[in-house]
């Protein structure tokens, strides 16, 4: 089946059949497809191409049908990629955008800022989606340490039950991130958290920690959870 993108008709070339939506009944056999703005209508379209054939008094055959629905739904399936795939090209640039701004700002504990507000309706916006892009920017230390360190606080304070287990995942891995700052964020997150899932990897963390404050806070959020 190939696509004839100047003139937007789908053709069979096992049949040489044109699919074509017009019902005209002096064209037996030839039923089309009308060209669409969107995916969604053309495979809903071929759906009817049955229908415009029965009511011309054509012959169904099956073998276009088919062809023509595994025409249209191929072409929904790479349209729906392509968007996914705009899709995330657009949250990581908002998300870029924002960690950029955040440089620029002075953060205080226990204190909004421009860039926790603008964190928090990032993720209940996008939920995982926002949580696998902020991943990428702090596993792969694409952000400062100071803005990457707050974004792991405000994560633990966030609610959005989508997003809750991957936040979760993300602070627990955090631990073991080079920086010591976002070590402290991963602490302050994981204490805000309260879940008793992050005890091993507290424990873990522990047994590796080298700097004395890092050490005492993780054993004070160990043993929080532990109650």
């Amino acid at each position: 089946m190939n696509y004839d993108s100047n003139t937007l008709t789908a053709y069979d070339n096992s049949t040489d059949i044109i699919i074509a939506t017009s019902s005209d009944s002096r064209k037996p056999a030839n039923t089309v497809i009308s060209s669409t703005k969107s995916v969604v209508n053309l495979t809903s379209k071929a759906k009817q191409v049955t229908f415009s054939q029965k009511a011309t008094g054509a012959t169904i055959d099956p073998k276009i049908e088919q062809n023509t629905l595994l025409y249209a739904k191929s072409l929904e399936n790479s349209t729906q990629h392509e968007l996914n795939n705009k899709c995330s090209e657009i949250i990581y640039s908002q998300l870029e955008t924002l960690f950029i701004a955040g440089k620029e700002e002075y953060f205080e504990d226990g204190f909004e800022s421009n860039f926790s507000r603008g964190l928090i309706s990032f993720v209940q916006k996008y939920g995982n989606d926002a949580i696998e892009a902020i991943t990428c920017f702090i596993v792969y230390e694409k952000v400062s340490s100071e803005v990457a360190s707050e974004a792991l606080r405000w994560l633990g304070e966030i609610n959005d039950p989508e997003s809750y287990k991957f936040r979760l995942w993300l602070l627990e891995r955090s631990l073991s991130c080079p920086s010591s700052r976002v070590r402290d964020g991963a602490i302050l997150g994981l204490s805000y958290l309260n879940d008793p899932h992050a005890i091993t990897y507290l424990e873990q963390a522990i047994e590796q920690e080298k700097i004395t404050e890092l050490y005492e806070d993780m054993k004070q959020v160990l043993a929080q959870l532990k109650r």
